[in-house]
């Protein structure tokens, strides 16, 4: 991930302003393995521009964001950190300031004006934007001397913007959407039959016996109390009375007792008998009281699979109510898995072995058919028209076309989803090429224009960075003692 970050660092960059207006994202963020050699608040200087720690925080959200999007909104801080985004959104924001000090030496500024503007096309009017300042607890001041910085990039980046020529456009229009004329024959290895025959399948059976394991088992011993005995309607009350804040409806609201009564009466039977259940635990510890010596899998129905866990880790487990009753155990032995009896798997042998029979002869059937081929001609395809290829599922045909696009064979066999276990046998002849599939072009002509020109853009701004970055002298108030 985070060398996917630095290959695309530049795009960060370029669009890095967009999320200003949401700069309270991750929150802020510890920089505890960053020693500061400053008091102020400056991290970095470019000549005369300063990159300060709210420049380095703005910095790192939008990249937080950025990354957890790419991630289904599973990135937390210790998952950040190891990733090393703090570094990487460190270097964004010293960009930023190398930027911002290039903008000012061409004699660029943000009037009062611009920033004017740019608040009203955010926020539609100015009580959004004060409700805005107010929920998110920024002050006008920071919020728009920000935004100033933002918008200083966004106009240098306006400023430098090139537009293509004719020719880089063509170039790229090509790399899209140049078109082969595909002969095509599609096997399917579900319409392979293969002969089951008892030898055979006891022969793969005693070769692959090592994949057909028992689970890992347990030996324990395991002493279990009942939480019985009688307990006076009395009891009870008093009992519920000192802990009605425990009994409670989905709405928080306090269950009645006569709701509660029975929750109520095996929480006090698990408080009358938790001391007899420690000494339990003690005895059991060294091997005494009423235990049981029983084999049990990881997934049982007598211990939850939380507390099996446990009993692995720690060898033991402390006394806990489950089922009414308390339980607590202590590990013997791990037995390891061995290889189930035939009979007791003979089913998913078949299965296996029709699976990996029925593969060999598809790429047999392949191979052979590939001497002779004769397909059916779909006409020209572009690597995006995976719907023109029938009886093959989406996601399959367009890895295809993929496979036809970066392929030297103009004849050959494409095995999907994989070579090594094959769905499908794609078999090809290409019989023509076209550079440029005009159709398509005309179609995605905006598309194509902006690409290029994102293209040819980023290539300008990195280059530029570099430049800047040997004409001018960077000094960090910062380092990285991780």
């Amino acid at each position: 991930m985070i060398e996917w970050m630095q290959t695309h660092r530049k795009w960060l960059v370029i669009t890095i302003w967009i999320a200003t207006i949401a700069f309270v994202g991750a929150g802020f963020v510890g920089w505890g393995q960053f020693q500061f050699g400053k008091k102020t608040s400056t991290i970095a200087k470019v000549k005369d521009t300063e990159i300060t720690i709210q420049d380095w925080q703005n910095a790192y959200n939008n990249l937080f964001d950025r990354v957890n999007q790419q991630l289904g909104g599973k990135l937390d801080e210790a998952t950040a950190k190891k990733l090393g985004l703090q570094k990487e959104a460190l270097d964004i924001a010293i960009q930023q300031g190398i930027l911002r000090q290039y903008a000012k030496d061409l004699g660029l500024y943000v009037t009062d004006n611009d920033i004017a503007k740019k608040i009203l096309e955010v926020f539609k009017n100015k009580q959004n934007y004060e409700n805005y300042l107010k929920n998110t607890g920024q002050k006008a001041k920071d919020f728009e001397n920000n935004l100033r910085k933002q918008l200083l990039v966004e106009k240098l980046l306006k400023y430098l913007n090139l537009k293509p020529q004719k020719t880089e456009i063509m170039t790229i229009a090509s790399a899209l959407y140049n078109a082969d004329n595909l002969d095509i024959k599609v096997i399917n290895k579900n319409n392979i039959k293969v002969d089951v025959d008892e030898n055979e399948i006891k022969k793969y059976w005693e070769k692959n016996k090592n994949k057909y394991l028992s689970q890992n088992q347990y030996k324990i011993m395991i002493e279990t109390i009942p939480l019985e005995g009688d307990v006076s309607e009395e009891e009870l009350k008093k009992y519920y009375n000192e802990n009605k804040l425990n009994y409670k409806n989905e709405k928080g609201e306090i269950l009645s007792f006569e709701k509660a009564k029975n929750q109520v009466k095996i929480d006090y039977l698990a408080h009358k008998l938790k001391k007899k259940a420690i000494i339990a635990y003690k005895n059991l510890k060294n091997s005494k009281g009423n235990y049981k010596i029983i084999t049990v899998n990881e997934n049982n129905k007598l211990i939850p699979f939380d507390k099996m866990q446990i009993l692995k880790n720690n060898g033991y487990l402390k006394p806990f109510v489950y089922n009414q009753q308390y339980i607590t155990a202590k590990l013997i032995e791990e037995l390891k898995p061995t290889p189930l009896p035939f009979e007791k798997v003979k089913n998913i042998v078949i299965k296996d072995y029709i699976n990996e029979m029925s593969s060999k002869k598809l790429i047999e059937i392949a191979n052979k058919t590939l001497q002779n081929f004769k397909g059916k001609n779909i006409g020209y395809v572009t690597k995006y028209d995976f719907n023109k290829i029938k009886n093959l599922p989406p996601n399959l045909a367009e890895m295809f076309l993929m496979s036809v696009f970066i392929s030297q064979k103009p004849i050959s066999v494409i095995f999907l989803p994989n070579k090594n276990n094959p769905e499908y046998a794609v078999l090809y002849n290409i019989r023509e090429q076209k550079l440029l599939d005009e159709k398509e072009y005309e179609k995605n002509k905006k598309l194509v224009y902006n690409l290029t020109q994102s293209v040819i853009n980023n290539e300008l701004y990195n280059d530029l960075l570099n430049k800047l970055k040997n004409k001018y002298t960077i000094v960090k108030y910062i380092k990285d003692n991780g």
